[in-house]
């Protein structure tokens, strides 16, 4: 038996649906640490374990990351692919307050 459009004051009728969809958030993060292999930040925004994340770093690097563990609004995540020298150097670099650095290449 085939269900009726729900009706309300919508301009096009709700069809039922029940399945999954994706929803993609920008949210600000603030970095506390890093390496080649992944990160440790802070963010507003309460993340769970196994989280799939599409990053944008400092320098313009893109990074599809996984939330490794959370406390509280604390997070690590590992990259999917690790940062070549030359992006963990940008990272490090937008740092105001980051110790000196050198990447040996």
């Amino acid at each position: 038996m085939a269900s009726k459009p729900l009706i309300d004051n919508r301009r096009e009728p709700r069809l039922p649906a029940e399945c999954r969809g994706l929803a993609r958030l920008a949210v600000s993060i603030e970095i506390l640490d890093a390496s080649a292999a992944g990160l440790r930040a802070r963010t507003a925004l309460p993340l769970a374990t196994g989280t799939l994340l599409k990053l944008t770093l400092p320098g313009n690097a893109e990074r599809h990351a996984r939330v490794a563990w959370v406390d509280g609004n604390l997070f690590g995540c590992e990259f999917m692919k690790p940062l070549n020298a030359r992006e963990l150097r940008d990272l490090v670099d937008a740092t105001t307050n980051a110790a000196p650095y050198a990447v040996c290449e």
